[in-house]
């Protein structure tokens, strides 16, 4: 009887254990309206244990296994579900994978990093952060241009024929990302204002191709006027280089006129004088376009512009004004000798030109008060010939 009852009592635990063995089972795969009994299997198991004597080492263990089977499923914080057999980290069945773990809309299925709220199917790539934020291995994050270099060697990462292997070509684009454009490729052109082919030396600009009014030469001395440039024919007595080459004489003297120096030679008492010679650069050119055919009077009215210049500069010193005078005086007579009476009016005209600033008329003025109560000596008529301070007679008449 007693050998029955604790038969009896070992077959209702063993049914006990293997009833709470397979509720716990179905239990795992119960959906979220059935009631979980795996609390209970941890009495069972220790009863279970108790009357087999398990030690608790083994117990331990065993739990220490349970507790990895129910944590195989928690992915994060906020999708803490079980997963059914469609195996696609949901609680249901059905395949939909709706566990969104970022709160993105997108889940974990289907999002790459649901992790990142920013990363989804749905966002757009931002190139160089170094995430694929919307999903899509095929969108680049860097090399944009897909030409082989990142933005870190690749100066234009928006144009694949830009980068460091490219060849670099004339067409203002860094081509080959080495800081430098179009690099021994441009040619200097110059600006040819008068379009007569010649090039303005001062106007200059480097290009790939012409531009529109300049040329590929700098040889031009006047880039204002079209008759003026190295490939005309010089006119002598013009007062013009014409050719652009001052070896080529303006006319039998040999003189090349200076440039008109405009408003800027009346700045000063004594004017310009580019050439050094004596002789304002105004007052030099006025007497060569004056009377360009006739050299005597050119010269002799020079080395009176000349004595001119010195009274001016002179004017304030009464023996400097003296020895002037007299010399002026010696001029008057090869000019009078040269042209006779017609020789008045035209020192007088010259005269006019040199006095043509109101500085220069008072210094004139002193001058002439400087001489006051003197009296200047003139040679006879007979030696005016004399008087002119070249060889006339060597000199050749009308050109």
């Amino acid at each position: 009887m007693h050998i029955v009852k604790g038969g009896l009592v070992v077959l209702l635990l063993y049914c006990l254990v293997a009833w709470v063995s397979a509720n716990h089972a179905r239990g795992n795969d119960a959906d979220n309206s059935g009631s979980p009994v795996h609390d209970n299997d941890d009495d069972v198991d220790d009863i279970t244990d108790k009357k087999q004597g398990v030690h608790d080492d083994d117990k331990n263990k065993e739990d220490d296994k349970r507790k990895k089977r129910k944590n195989k499923h928690k992915h994060n914080n906020k999708c803490k579900h079980k997963d059914k057999d469609d195996k696609d980290d949901d609680d249901d069945d059905d395949g939909s994978g709706h566990c969104d773990g970022d709160s993105d809309g997108y889940s974990r299925k289907t999002d790459c990093d649901d992790n990142d709220a920013t990363v989804n199917p749905g966002a757009t790539e931002i190139p160089y952060n170094g995430k694929d934020d919307d999903c899509n291995a095929s969108t680049p994050d860097d090399d944009l241009d897909g030409d082989g270099y990142a933005k870190v060697k690749d100066c234009d990462d928006n144009n694949a024929s830009v980068n460091p292997a490219a060849k670099e070509i004339c067409d203002g684009v860094d081509n080959n990302c080495d800081g430098q454009i179009d690099e021994g490729l441009t040619t200097t052109f110059y600006e040819d204002a008068d379009g007569d082919g010649y090039g303005n030396p001062q106007v200059a600009t480097t290009a790939c191709s012409q531009p529109a009014g300049s040329v590929a030469n700098n040889t031009d001395c006047d880039d204002t006027n079209a008759a003026v440039n190295p490939g005309a024919t010089e006119i002598k007595k013009n007062g013009v280089d014409d050719d652009c080459n001052a070896s080529t004489p303006d006319d039998d003297t040999g003189v090349i006129l200076p440039p008109d120096p405009g408003e800027a030679g009346k700045k000063t008492l004594l004017g310009i004088d580019t050439d050094g010679d004596g002789v304002r650069d105004d007052i030099q050119r006025y007497i060569h376009f004056t009377y360009p055919d006739d050299k005597k009077l050119r010269l002799g009215l020079t080395y009176y512009a000349m004595e001119f210049q010195c009274v001016l500069k002179d004017a304030n010193d009464r023996e400097a004004a003296y020895e002037h005078a007299n010399k002026m005086a010696r001029h008057g007579e090869c000019l009078f000798y040269l042209k006779g009476e017609e020789s008045i009016g035209i020192r007088r005209a010259l005269r006019a030109k040199i006095l043509n600033t109101r500085e220069r008329s008072i210094a004139y003025i002193k001058y002439s008060d400087n001489l006051g109560g003197r009296i200047i000596m003139s040679a006879p008529q007979k030696e005016w010939k004399d008087s002119c301070s070249f060889d006339v007679d060597a000199t050749g008449g009308d050109q």
